[in-house]
């Protein structure tokens, strides 16, 4: 690790004062309300505690602390998270970087330290004020390091020095390897870091994906020395600017198409890596008219050549055509106060709003149609939106010489950066605002699915500018992943990064980059797991299994039912005896009925169901053999009707893996919808990572189990437990040999198969706790 040059020791003098502990607020703390909101005032979170800290080496024993208590971590610096990752009631802990605000030039490692909790402003005053350099980001000037920079980060002076990951030289990132560990890892840009590829990552790859980025390194690529006034962009002493604004009551359909087409043609035409208008950045914002009007902000480098008749040309092109008589002003300012003439200030926008935000990396010229959805959004009255707005920023120059695999950041070749966003302040408008949003981002790109496909007009979206209706299917229905909109090829190597620093996904959230899928290979490791030695094809596993045949012996039914133990699960059994399933039971794909059963005599009122009428009714004779009173019903568990709001506890009886892909989360959602307030869910599902020398239905990995699971419910814990099966070694062997005639094994070649007391196989799966989320 590079030694820490702390800030007030940069002048060359010690100062031994020692560093204060970190600062924990709980809830009955007056600051609590505070620190659990971001930026964005739709998500309040409810950790335990929120930890504020001041080194890496109190954020390794935070991180330490809340994985010894089984608590979830999610990190900010900023706080402009757009989306819920921070707030997520899953998690416990929050760690706040905003007391790791250091910016300082670090002479070991040649480049200018910059510690995660640093503003945007407060790097652009340091920056200057020190050395008379700069950074190319952003204008928002409240926005936190951390985020900022590992999410490619862009600004006024990327068509003209890049992105601000492109300045990355360095990045120390505390992390969690596969024994569950602490680490703390330093990775360079230099070709020969073995941990090389932890830097690219943070080059794009966005935040709360690998670990918690501690500090930065910046040095410009090529820049060497000792003189940290040569390291990194020297802005200009100065910048010329103008404002123009076209008034909605002068702006008709055949203006606004003109405004809109000559503002991105221009920027199709000019934005190459060696455009001489690579010193000019433009911005245009529209507003709904309810709240402003049509207004573009205009700054461009007074040392560029002829850069007044060059900034003239521009304004001019942009209005051609229009009719319209704008109101234009043009001016010039100090290069440091200019560079925040766009932006909110240091106090963030507008106190108490509530945000919804949406991207697109765009190419080309938007057509007539798109043109015409979008007037008809900014122009209807049945919408009141004052801060509702697009705007389409200028992109391309310096970015667009850089290859899409040399940082993290893929989306090398756009012209503009678009965003598209709502703000609003009361609580009771939030699904008003957000489908009006919804509407405009759908309609602008309906002809690929309601989503920026790459393609001749738009290449993606941005990560830090978040969306989770692209992981949506009923927002994006365009067939293409949200991972491929944020991140296109590079994403493959981004999972290699989260298999090889974060490998058991402690860091995640909704958009979060996934670890790779093991499928019947081996998977990231997990404390206490062994690799995974199934070798089995899983194409022959169907999509949807006829449960109704297995139960009455159909042609292709197995010869045996493995889950027909003639007893109560021993793995619910141990979840009953330790007190933790209450109330009425809602028992889900419950087969013969002997777990129902079992919980009926332990004074639970129970409702049963299964898919199957012949499993229904063997089990409802079995139960009134037990004399035991359990309500069963035939009926499709992810379509269950008329039991909204009564069940205390939901066990599902390994069903949740014999699912097909699309009922997954209707089926979550559903049984989520079934209970009560508090309700727990206990799930067992035949696990992805541990040792099964047999073929078997859906398997799923703990991570992905939490994700899926987590996206409805609130994960309490993933553990690893034995479930038994009726298969005798022997048995496993047949249905080997059945399913793969191929193969050659006998039941003593069955390596790794564990057995219970009764000589019959049990079957690693992972019980999924949850809670009920409100």
């Amino acid at each position: 690790m590079s030694a820490t040059i702390p800030p007030s020791a940069q002048d060359g003098t010690s100062d031994a004062r020692p560093v204060p502990a970190p600062v924990v607020v709980g809830p009955e703390d007056h600051r609590y309300a505070e620190l659990v909101r971001g930026d964005n005032y739709r998500f309040v979170g409810s950790p335990d505690h929120v930890e504020l800290v001041r080194t890496t080496e109190q954020v390794a024993d935070a991180l330490r602390r809340a994985l010894a208590a089984g608590r979830r971590v999610a990190v900010r610096s900023g706080g402009h998270c757009g989306e819920a990752f921070i707030a997520d009631p899953g998690v416990r802990v929050v760690l706040d970087l905003s007391l790791m605000s250091a910016v300082y030039h670090d002479p070991e490692r040649e480049a200018v330290a910059i510690e995660t909790g640093a503003t945007v402003g407060h790097i652009y005053k340091t920056l200057y004020r020190e050395w008379g350099v700069t950074l190319p980001a952003g204008v928002c000037t409240a926005v936190g390091a951390g985020g900022h920079i590992s999410g490619g980060g862009y600004g006024p002076l990327s068509r003209l020095h890049g992105l601000v990951a492109d300045h990355l030289y360095a990045v120390e990132v505390v992390h969690v390897d596969a024994a569950g560990e602490v680490a703390v890892t330093v990775a360079t840009r230099e070709p020969d870091d073995p941990k090389r590829e932890l830097w690219w990552a943070h080059t794009g790859g966005g935040g709360g994906n690998f670990g918690i980025v501690t500090r930065f390194w910046m040095r410009s690529p090529g820049a060497a020395g000792t003189d940290p006034a040569e390291l990194l962009p020297r802005p200009p002493a100065s910048l010329l600017l103008a404002m123009v604004t076209w008034s909605w009551e002068q702006v008709d359909l055949p203006a606004f198409t003109r405004i809109i087409k000559n503002f991105m043609a221009w920027h199709v035409e000019h934005s190459g890596p060696d455009s001489p208008y690579a010193g000019l950045f433009a911005s245009l914002w529209v507003r709904h008219r309810s709240g402003g009007d049509l207004t573009m902000f205009v700054q461009m480098d007074p040392t560029a050549p002829d850069a007044e008749a060059a900034l003239g040309s521009f304004l001019a092109a942009v209005d051609e055509g229009t009719g319209v008589e704008p109101f234009a002003i043009r001016y010039e300012l100090p290069w440091l106060t200019a560079a925040r003439h766009m932006g909110q200030g240091d106090s963030g926008p507008v106190l108490g709003a509530r945000t919804k935000s949406k991207a697109a990396y765009l190419r080309g010229v938007h057509t007539d149609e798109q043109i015409a959805g979008l007037y008809r959004n900014f122009t209807g009255e049945d919408y009141f939106g004052r801060e509702s707005l697009m705007m389409l920023n200028g992109y391309g120059g310096a970015i667009n010489a850089v290859a899409p695999g040399d940082t993290s950041s893929a989306q090398r070749d756009s012209v503009i950066k678009a965003a598209y966003s709502a703000a609003w302040n009361d609580p009771g408008e939030d699904d008003f605002h957000i489908a009006w949003l919804r509407g405009l981002y759908g309609e602008l790109f309906a002809d690929t699915g309601g989503a920026p496909v790459s393609g001749e007009l738009a290449d993606g979206s941005y990560i830090n500018y978040p969306d989770i209706d692209l992981a949506d299917p009923e927002c994006n229905t365009s067939g293409v992943p949200w991972h491929e909109l944020y991140y296109k090829e590079n994403y493959v190597r981004l999972q290699a990064v989260k298999a090889a620093f974060d490998p058991l996904d402690v860091f995640h959230h909704q958009l979060s980059v996934r670890l790779p899928s093991s499928g019947t290979s081996t998977s990231a490791a997990t404390p206490g797991v062994r690799e995974n030695q199934m070798t089995y094809a899983s194409d022959h596993i169907p999509d949807r299994y006829d449960f109704e045949d297995m139960y009455t012996g159909a042609a292709d039914a197995p010869p045996v039912q493995p889950w027909d133990i003639g007893r109560p699960q021993p793995a619910l059994v141990a979840v009953a005896e330790a007190g933790l399933i209450a109330g009425d039971v809602l028992d889900v794909g419950c087969g013969l009925g002997d777990n129902a059963a079992y919980l009926a005599s332990r004074g639970h009122a129970v409702t049963a169901v299964d898919v199957s009428a012949t499993a229904v009714s063997e089990a409802r004779l079995r139960a009134a053999a037990k004399g035991m009173e359990v309500d069963f019903l035939v009926a499709d568990a992810t379509r269950l009707e008329g039991v909204e709001g009564r069940f205390d506890t939901v066990v599902d009886s390994a069903c949740f893996h014999a699912l097909a892909e699309d009922e997954r989360e209707r089926y979550l959602k559903v049984l989520h919808d079934a209970c009560r307030p508090g309700a727990r869910l206990h799930m067992f599902c035949f696990a992805e990572e541990l040792d099964a020398p047999f073929p078997g239905p859906h398997r799923h990995s703990a991570v992905n189990l939490r994700r899926m699971v987590g996206s409805v419910w609130d994960v309490v814990a993933v553990e690893a437990v034995a479930y038994s099966s009726s298969l005798l070694p022997e048995d496993i062997a047949a249905m080997i040999k059945e399913e793969y005639p191929d193969a050659e094994v006998t039941a003593d070649q069955l390596a790794g198969l564990q057995l219970d007391g009764t000589g019959r196989a049990t079957m690693p799966v992972w019980h999924v706790t949850a809670e009920r989320r409100a």
